[in-house]
Formats: C-alpha cells, structure tokens, sequence
C-alpha cells in the first residue's frame, strides 16, 4: 500500500541508496591487499586532506571527464556519510590498484573527498563518460 507521507518512486530511490550503500560499506576481504594500496588516502589514520601525487606511485590514475566529475560529487554526496556540500575541487580521478577503485575529488593537488568505488559505480561512470542515454522502457 502506498503511503501517503511519501512521495511515489521515494520507496524505490531509498531502496536503491540503501543497495549501493551497502555495497560501499562492505568490505571485499579477498581483495584486502588491492584494498592496502590506498591506506594513505582512504584508511582510518588517512589525514582529511592529502596529496594526490603519491596516488600515481600505487595505481594507474586518469583524470575523469566533467560529467564523470560532476557524476562522482553527486555520490560523494550520497554515499555514508551523507554529507551536506559539495567536496572541494574542480576536476575527479580514478585510481585503480588490482582490483581495488576509488575516486578523488581534486582541488590543487589535494584531495579532502575521496571514495572506495565497487565494480558496478565504475560501470556507471564509465557510462556516464560515454554519455550513454537510458530511455523510459528501455532496458538498463
């Protein structure tokens, strides 16, 4: 039954928050060492604020397209936890270790907002990079 304090298709984008939540949340304990490489910037002692440049010492890093940018503040945004503005930065990276992916958002050579991506977000920014259009109706 549908509930009148929720706006229609609210259940739905909840649901959908919550998938890639946990999806974000859990770790893939058979990639800890892939996982290992980006320590210094996602890690418990990681500073909120660090250097991009090391990244290109552990990982293979390519600077994202506008909309992919744009792609990645709106999850950095949506992600646990939730923040309430923007990171700071004019442009976003892609770091990948093995099979460990995470995003920078760059300002300077400084990354304040950085993220721990799985497989199917780096489907989705590579869409987004291609510009890829979904219709209503079309298949995903």
């Amino acid at each position: 039954m549908h509930d009148p304090c929720l706006p229609r298709g609210a259940l739905t984008r909840l649901g959908t928050i919550a998938s890639i939540a946990v999806s974000l949340l859990v770790p893939n304990l058979a990639h800890a060492d892939d996982a290992a490489a980006f320590d210094p910037w996602l890690g418990p002692d990681a500073a909120k604020c660090v250097s991009i440049e090391p990244l290109n010492g552990v990982a293979k890093v390519v600077t994202l397209a506008p909309a992919q940018f744009e792609f990645a503040r709106a999850l950095y945004v949506a992600i646990p936890p939730i923040s309430h503005e923007l990171p700071p930065g004019d442009h976003a990276v892609l770091a990948v270790a093995g099979d460990a992916i995470m995003v920078a958002i760059v300002d300077g050579d400084q990354t304040c907002a950085r993220m721990a991506i799985p497989g199917f977000i780096l489907g989705e920014l590579m869409a987004v990079g291609r510009g890829d259009v979904t219709h209503v109706g079309a298949p995903l």
